[in-house]
């Protein structure tokens, strides 16, 4: 179920009604069975899938706890582990390593696996990267001791899929989220204000921003040899801005649908345009995904103790495995790959830029972007051989004739955003928003309402996270 659907719109205010209707007790299995449904609701196979997980991590988190030595606690870690990253090989890398194998072919052949395959073959289950990178998080955490294993199956299955940030996250861990879905909330103006204006500039964001880039985008990818250099700029542009518009608007509506059960989720960026270079940029891009490969890769891989050389090791090692989480592809590789090399770059060679100020800071973070643009090539290219001749169309020009513009209004759009993002506001948009007096608050609504309205994208695309 997507966020900018009318299904959703009618599905979360039905929800948010009966949840605060239903006795305390009670509040908590409907928000398990609501979000069961949200998930099912594109493909019900799937919820299976889920809560065999949840079950695997609920009982590893149990036996962990109350197991008799330090050996077979690691045991159940380590099976933990291995599960959850064995059933997300299968059913997103296994036919990007195996797909014309005779593994695969025997597979195929076998009634009990055949439909497994045929769905890993076409299909990835939504946001299965996010809900089993946050249910590994909470056995890792019961295995060092920083949670308490949870005695409940169902109030387990609840954390790992909770609908507001179930299929792009943010990641979230067990110690922020599990106390919040069983307190007593009751409904309180504060929370449903900040909502809503979440909620309002996530479908902004998404819509008027991200979708019109997106048709500007498509249409360069699905043929870009005919078109000239220019265009080539034009359409990394635009995807660099749209991929940003994307995910930040689900993260503000994510944020905003939980605010209404009084729920906070953290934030998932902190303006990443302003990095002024590519370590700082990750501070601030995806900050829950980051900080998971940051808590349960790079410090147990070393971190920074062991040296410098181990330590750029180690983060071009996350930055691989990233890429390999954003997708079951080369580009994808190749992607985390440059990502990593930049942020070699600029450790080494650049590390003061973090500190610089002025014209020296506006010279870094427009760097910075430009690097971060240049890598979506990888992105958002659909094979190597289009990614290398995108590229070659860049810095070495093009025998194409055709042209590719970005509309006016999506233009202003852009700058609203851009704006809004880079300049006016340092505080998240609902806590911004506090600071006008409420006719120019409502003015504010008002003309997001309108823009949504007249210029929201033509085409629905889902949300860019929603493959991973």
């Amino acid at each position: 179920m997507l966020f900018n659907s009318i299904p959703f719109l009618l599905f979360l205010p039905l929800v948010w009604s009966i949840y605060f209707l239903l006795p305390l007790r009670y509040r908590w299995v409907w928000l398990l069975g609501s979000s069961y449904y949200f998930y099912g609701y594109w493909k019900y196979e799937f919820i299976f899938l889920m809560a065999f997980t949840s079950l695997v991590d609920w009982y590893c988190g149990r036996r962990i706890k109350h197991a008799s030595s330090q050996r077979q606690r690691k045991w159940f870690l380590w099976f933990s582990i291995l599960s959850n990253l064995l059933i997300l090989f299968f059913f997103k890398y296994f036919n990007f390593f195996f797909g014309h194998s005779e593994l695969a072919r025997w597979l195929y052949q076998q009634d009990a696996a055949a439909w497994a395959v045929e769905l890993a073959r076409y299909t990835i289950p939504a946001g299965i990267s996010f809900y089993t990178f946050q249910s590994i998080s909470y056995v890792v955490d019961v295995y060092r001791g920083n949670d308490v294993a949870e005695r409940s199956l169902p109030r387990f299955m609840l954390f790992v899929s909770f609908f507001p940030q179930l299929v792009a996250g943010p990641i979230e861990r067990f110690s922020n989220l599990q106390n919040q879905l069983f307190a007593p909330h009751q409904v309180q103006y504060q929370n449903l204000r900040y909502g809503f204006r979440l909620l309002l500039y996530g479908l902004f964001l998404k819509l008027c921003v991200a979708d019109n880039l997106a048709a500007v985008a498509d249409q360069f990818y699905a043929a870009h040899q005919g078109y000239k250099s220019a265009a080539a700029w034009t359409a990394a542009a635009a995807f660099c801005v749209q991929v940003y518009a994307d995910f930040f608007g689900y993260s503000l509506m994510a944020q905003g649908a939980a605010r209404l059960f009084g729920i906070d989720l953290m934030d998932n960026f902190l303006k990443p345009f302003l990095g002024r270079n590519i370590p700082e940029f990750w501070q601030r891009w995806h900050i829950s995904l980051s900080t998971w490969f940051r808590d349960y890769l790079y410090i147990p891989l070393g971190g920074s103790r062991n040296g410098t050389s181990r330590m750029l090791l180690n983060v071009m090692l996350v930055f691989l495995v990233s890429g390999l989480w954003h997708g079951a592809n080369w580009t994808m590789i190749l992607f985390g790959a440059s990502q990593g090399l930049f942020y070699w770059v600029d450790y080494v060679c650049f590390r003061k830029a973090a500190a610089a100020t002025g014209w020296n800071a506006r010279l870094n973070r427009l760097k910075t972007v430009f690097i971060f643009m240049l890598t979506l090539v990888f992105f958002r290219a659909a094979s190597l051989s289009q990614s290398t001749e995108v590229y070659r169309m860049l810095f070495a020009g093009s025998e194409g004739t055709a042209s590719l513009s970005i509309p006016l209004m999506t233009q202003l759009m852009v700058a609203l955003f851009l704006l809004l993002d880079l300049w006016f506001t340092q505080k998240r948009f609902d806590l911004w928003m506090d600071d006008f007096p409420w006719p120019w608050r409502w003015f504010g609504y008002s003309t997001l309402c309108c823009l949504i309205w007249m210029f929201g994208g033509t085409v629905n695309h889902p949300f860019v996270y929603f493959q991973f």
